[in-house]
């Protein structure tokens, strides 16, 4: 039974950095730019999360990629982004963005 529940343990803390947790967070939105979908999570304090907006192609452009994260959290905040940077760890894809938006009027 400690087995079992050890198990579950491991595999629940491991859905957050999944493409999984992404489609399921209850306060994601999701914005469509350049026909690609991009899911956008609130972490707090004017910082987000987006996850998503993959590049297609033999070598993607990440830069491009980026900017794609960049305006969907613009939109979705109606903020500005002053920082943006991609999560170590998911560089070779650019997947995963944390950025900090200004709200000044």
């Amino acid at each position: 039974m400690k087995m079992l529940v050890a198990l579950a343990v491991f595999v629940l803390v491991g859905c957050q950095g999944s493409p999984v947790y992404y489609h399921r967070d209850p306060a994601r939105q999701i914005v469509v730019l350049d026909k690609r979908e991009i899911s956008i999570i609130p972490l707090g304090e004017n910082r987000w999360e987006a996850y998503g907006g993959k590049e297609g192609g033999l070598t993607p452009d990440l830069a491009v990629q980026k900017a794609r994260q960049v305006a969907g959290i613009e939109k979705v905040t109606g903020c500005r982004v002053v920082n943006a940077q991609v999560v170590p760890g998911h560089e070779a894809n650019g997947m995963l963005l944390h950025a900090t938006v200004s709200c000044v009027k």
